[in-house]
């Protein structure tokens, strides 16, 4: 309310940079609301505060005198510019390039510092206000402050990355705790290429394919069976990491063949399967990625050990599978018993 009433004032006086970032600051105020609600970005409380005296600061200088204002509104633009970066960083969208990072966060701010200018001018237009040439000394006064501001931006974030200032670190880290989903680093093909070329082994298998049978190209139920063997068999074990899609000596072929009509109805399926076949509850232990290279699909499903037994549904009967070196292995009777009591039931 009491930003509202400042652009309204600030506004009826013709005090255009107060106003504009008022307006600035109004944005800010909404922003954590905005992005949690549209991208699911959460930040911590501490994020919030820290908002929160940067809006009281900005607008208890601004209205004070017209030099901090823009200053203020550099150095907080700047710093998104740096927060956007920081989030493509760290989920593997861009490589690292420390002066890529702070030159985006410099120009960022002063791009938005232009763009609150011509906002200004188009209004005075919009107002039929007088445009003398003063008009151009206070807008370079303002874009100068402005790049001031983006300076101060840019060199801590220069100093964050080069020295890792605790402050800023925590901070980050706790954004980055509350966002896990956002952080999930992508996988890159090379990582996948270096992972295929250890073999398969205890806590590594490889698949052909999800559902169809390559030998007669149709739908065959035993595929989709042995790849959630595999899988249950991770879980009971020491946890570990099914790629489908790639043969036994390592070849690459894609699931292309199993007809999916797209990578989320194949992930759709996927999941409705493990959901049946090995529960629901357990499917948090279980996760999928769709990784492309060189024009082929590969789904790389990594499995964590399991506290408890899992059992992998099969009709009317359950049954129960372990890693035994390279390859899964069915257990049953006294030998399934034994082998629950040693794993199982002391971590209970």
């Amino acid at each position: 309310l009491i930003l509202i009433l400042s652009i309204l004032n600030s506004a009826y006086f013709g005090l255009w940079h107060i106003m504009s970032t008022n307006i600035f600051l109004l944005v800010l105020v909404f922003s954590p609301q905005i992005l949690k609600k549209s991208y699911n970005l959460k930040f911590p409380k501490e994020f919030e505060i820290l908002l929160l005296i940067f809006i009281v600061v900005t607008l208890f200088l601004g209205q004070i005198k017209g030099i901090f204002a823009p200053i203020l509104f550099g150095i907080g633009t700047g710093m998104i510019g740096l927060l956007i970066l920081f989030i493509l960083y760290s989920t593997n969208k861009i490589k690292k390039n420390y002066p890529l990072i702070v030159l985006f966060s410099f120009n960022f701010a002063i791009a938005f510092g232009v763009g609150l200018e011509l906002i200004k001018y188009y209004i005075k237009i919009i107002l039929n206000q007088s445009l003398d040439g003063g008009i151009y000394i206070y807008t370079m006064n303002n874009l100068t402050y402005v790049l001031l501001g983006a300076a101060i931006a840019s060199g801590i974030g220069f100093l964050y990355l080069k020295t890792h200032l605790k402050f800023i670190g925590e901070a980050l880290k706790k954004f980055k705790s509350a966002n896990k989903e956002i952080f999930k680093k992508n996988e890159s093909p090379q990582e996948l290429i270096e992972l295929i070329k250890k073999g398969e082994g205890e806590i590594l298998e490889f698949k052909s394919g999800l559902r169809i049978n390559l030998h007669t190209n149709e739908f065959d139920k035993k595929i989709e069976h042995s790849n959630l063997k595999t899988l249950c068999a991770f879980l009971n074990s020491d946890g570990g990491t099914l790629i489908i899609g790639v043969d036994d000596k390592g070849k690459i072929l894609g699931i292309e063949k199993d007809n999916f009509e797209n990578s989320d109805k194949m992930q759709l399926h996927l999941s409705n399967l493990i959901k049946q076949k090995i529960g629901k509850e357990n499917s948090h232990l279980i996760s999928i990625k769709v990784i492309k290279f060189k024009g082929k699909e590969i789904i790389k499903i990594e499995c964590k050990k399991s506290k408890k037994p899992i059992f992998l549904k099969d009709e009317k009967e359950e049954e129960f599978y372990i890693r035994t070196g390279p390859s899964t292995s069915r257990i049953q009777g006294r030998e399934l018993l034994e082998y629950v009591k040693r794993n199982f039931e002391k971590e209970n």
